[in-house]
């Protein structure tokens, strides 16, 4: 698990500023690294301690822990970014029904494209998104 003194490290290092507000962010995404946050979750959490707190402020921040490489950006299909603070190679599991993501470290072979398939494309990375219900969700009622 990373902890804002992790996140804090690694701005440092960058040679950037903590700020109150990143400071905040730090804390709140060590807090939240287990719901795999959206930005707008963090942004709900950060006014309450910092109401002049912007979404965009929010969204520059974790842009800066991006480009740091201490968040990895998550398009899982649930409606809104979610940001992840474990950069190791992994894949997540989804709730189709609550929107729940989990990291989950899975051994798999790479897939390859045929490169008459690719048409000059270059594939960077690899991830799985496993689909399906969660505990609470598979015992509650639809």
């Amino acid at each position: 698990m990373i902890t804002s003194g992790d996140l804090r490290e690694r701005f440092q290092a960058a040679g950037r500023r903590i700020t109150p507000q990143r400071d905040l962010i730090f804390r709140l995404l060590e807090e939240t690294q287990a719901d795999h946050p959206t930005a707008e979750a963090l942004y709900v959490r950060a006014v309450r301690e910092i109401p002049s707190m912007s979404l965009r402020t929010v969204y520059a921040v974790l842009a800066e822990l991006e480009e740091v490489r201490a968040v990895r950006p998550l398009d899982l299909g649930t409606g809104s970014m979610r940001f992840c603070t474990n950069i190791n190679d992994h894949h997540h599991l989804v709730c189709e029904r609550c929107g729940k993501v989990k990291d989950v470290f899975v051994e798999m072979t790479p897939v390859e494209i045929p490169a008459a398939q690719r048409g000059g494309f270059v594939v960077k990375e690899q991830a799985v998104v496993f689909r399906g219900l969660c505990a609470d969700c598979r015992g509650a009622p639809a």
